[in-house]
């Protein structure tokens, strides 16, 4: 009798480690993604100041303002970094530039610039790009040669 009463206390003790076990993770997984919500939150706010920074450049520094400009913010849990993808369209005198940046919305350190205009009598992949960085880290930098290369670039940050 004492045999059985053992083995069910062991079983009994076993099954509650791994219920205590799961409940824990779960607690751990519920506060990582509260954490993660507003940590995402925080950012959206402090991204949409960032870009209306940036938009704010084009009426200080009496540059055409763009045709078109959007932003997309992205808390990157990995490198615990609020980054903000901005592009842009805008005039400037017969053809058009579109530039785009991927950032740190706190910080402004820069990760990734593009800019590219288009050019009369030429398609638009007969034109490479003015510029076209990629800064993974301050010490760094590499040249890319296409819209697709920096997309792929900021895609690998946007989605961490």
């Amino acid at each position: 009798m004492r045999t059985l009463s053992r083995k069910l206390r062991s079983e009994w003790e076993g099954e509650m480690r791994i219920r205590l076990g799961v409940l824990c993770l779960l607690l751990a997984a519920t506060t990582a993604s509260a954490q993660s919500l507003e940590q995402q939150a925080v950012c959206a706010k402090q991204a949409k100041v960032a870009f209306e920074d940036y938009n704010g450049d084009y009426t200080n520094n009496k540059l055409p303002k763009p045709v078109t400009i959007d932003y997309q913010s992205h808390y990157n849990t990995k490198l615990n970094k609020c980054l903000i993808d901005i592009e842009a369209t805008q005039p400037v005198g017969q053809e058009f530039l579109t530039t785009a940046v991927l950032m740190d919305a706190f910080e402004r350190r820069v990760y990734a610039s593009y800019e590219w205009s288009t050019r009369p009598n030429k398609k638009y992949w007969e034109v490479p790009p003015i510029t076209c960085e990629l800064t993974p880290t301050s010490h760094e930098k590499t040249n890319c040669s296409s819209k697709d290369e920096y997309d792929a670039f900021v895609a690998k940050y946007m989605e961490e």
